[in-house]
């Protein structure tokens, strides 16, 4: 039992570093694309042209579900430091991992209406 927990947070560690990087690179596209290549990339018209391209999508849903696994993960990393009940510790783990799947699923269904 003892192993299985080891794996699993060597899992959690690089997924934790694996989305780091992919929030980086989401973040150099992002502002290359908003910020950096005129104003007109920020109108109604070119950001919903742009989420009519399916490469698009797939970049928001990545760049979506990465902050989310990298934030929530951040979060169950450092919650045992400031919770010490483990009642209430699981407790918390299952809100957090509630919210999370709400905030993907309402990500991925306003991307792909």
């Amino acid at each position: 039992m003892k192993r299985i927990i080891e794996i699993k947070r060597v899992i959690e560690w690089f997924f934790q570093r694996i989305t780091g990087v992919v929030l980086l690179i989401g973040l150099i596209v992002h502002f290359q694309t908003m910020h950096y290549s005129g104003a007109g990339q920020i109108s109604y018209e070119a950001v919903f042209a742009r989420l009519s391209n399916p490469y698009w999508i797939v970049f928001n849903i990545v760049f979506l579900l990465s902050v989310t696994y990298h934030g929530f993960n951040g979060l169950l990393g450092i919650m045992p430091e400031y919770v010490h009940s483990h009642k209430m510790q699981k407790v918390l783990e299952g809100v957090l991992i509630v919210v999370a799947v709400t905030v993907v699923s309402l990500g991925v269904y306003i991307l792909t209406v």
